[in-house]
């Protein structure tokens, strides 16, 4: 039996995650196996190399030789620069001047050049999950075991958030968020709406200081809107006009008010993360709920997800395996399942057009 793409949806499940520096960032873990870790808990730091940024300034001063740029300096190797700083230029306040892109130190000059070496970034890493700390990885962080629901979704903007989960207002919709709405209610919280995400819902998200969102599925043409946006947003389902799926909303309903986990990573194709939501929820003493299955093939009856169109984002259960290639309207002969929808249509779908809800 063939295996396809899963994307799990458990209302109670242990999970196993991450939390590292940046790549090419080493610093100290603040957590030691075995060790019991809340929320907002640091669990490493360190600092982000500093880079070197290097000036054209004889060019950009437009000067003929650049030893001139020796009399038009106006800082030497070892002063600290602050981002927007005039380095160099006949007058500091007016005029043609070379001004600082960043905060850092002055580490030359010379041949026409100034080369400003960046402050270090300082970097904290929260454990986002309340859990225990399974593995340490020495200079970089830890491996955190949690115990909770899990949605994985589709896509994500590279953001994330911590927050309360709420329902956006039925009637309305996020539109319909004011800032005296129930004492501010929706302030840093991760907000759940059933509507595709429209560019009057992202200017309200950002106006109410909504900390994040979780919506079914967002038009295209916001991409870049959304990508830049403050607030974290995952979309459960994907990209047009797509309605969320019952399973998820059933879960997120029963979760209201619960502290959230937000991680909208952004897809990639050389990673195997993905966006997903996570809520902590306590477990009984000895109790400990299964890990999420990541092998399940494909078997009649099994529900699965459609992927792609024209039944993108329906949902449905498999009802046929056929063991040979079908051909398709398009003139290819691929695997496929025989899926049947809500709708009552039983379309053939390819076997890479389909993900398992995960168990």
């Amino acid at each position: 039996m063939p295996y396809v793409d899963q994307r799990h949806t458990l209302a109670w499940t242990t999970v196993r995650r991450e939390r590292l520096l940046p790549d090419h960032t080493y610093g100290e873990v603040n957590a030691r196996a075995g060790q019991h870790v809340n929320l907002r808990e640091i669990v490493a730091r360190g600092s982000v190399p500093a880079r070197y940024v290097f000036l054209e300034a004889a060019r950009q001063l437009r000067l003929s030789k650049p030893e001139d740029l020796n009399d038009l300096l106006l800082v030497e190797a070892g002063d600290r620069v602050q981002a927007g700083q005039a380095l160099a230029g006949k007058n500091p306040e007016r005029g043609r001047r070379v001004l600082s892109p960043v905060e850092g130190v002055i580490v030359y000059t010379g041949e026409g050049r100034i080369i400003v070496q960046a402050t270090p970034e300082r970097v904290e890493v929260e454990a986002g999950l309340v859990g225990q700390v399974v593995e340490v990885r020495p200079e970089r962080g830890v491996m955190i075991e949690a115990f909770g629901a899990l949605i994985q979704g589709v896509w994500g903007n590279n953001r994330r958030m911590i927050g309360p989960l709420r329902l956006e207002p039925e009637e309305d919709g996020l539109e319909g968020i004011f800032d005296d709405l129930i004492d501010r209610q929706y302030s840093g919280a991760v907000v759940v709406t059933r509507r595709s995400l429209k560019a009057t819902g992202l200017m309200m998200i950002e106006n109410q200081g909504i900390g994040g969102v979780i919506a079914p599925s967002m038009d295209a043409g916001l991409y870049e809107q959304a990508i830049n946006h403050p607030a974290a947003i995952i979309l459960t389902q994907g990209f047009g006009d797509l309605r969320m799926s019952t399973q998820v909303l059933n879960i997120l309903e029963g979760l209201v008010g619960r502290q959230t986990t937000l991680d909208a990573f952004l897809p990639d194709r050389w990673d195997t993360r993905r966006p997903e939501v996570f809520i902590n929820l306590p477990a009984k003493a000895g109790e400990r709920p299964p890990e999420p299955r990541t092998a399940q093939m494909l078997r009649e009856g099994m529900t699965v997800r459609i992927t792609r169109a024209p039944h993108m984002g329906s949902v449905g259960q498999i009802m046929d395996l056929p063991k040979t290639p079908q051909l398709l309207d398009n003139g290819l002969r691929t695997l496929c399942a025989q899926v049947s929808l809500a709708t009552g249509e039983t379309p053939l779908v390819p076997l890479a057009n389909l993900e398992v809800f995960g168990r």
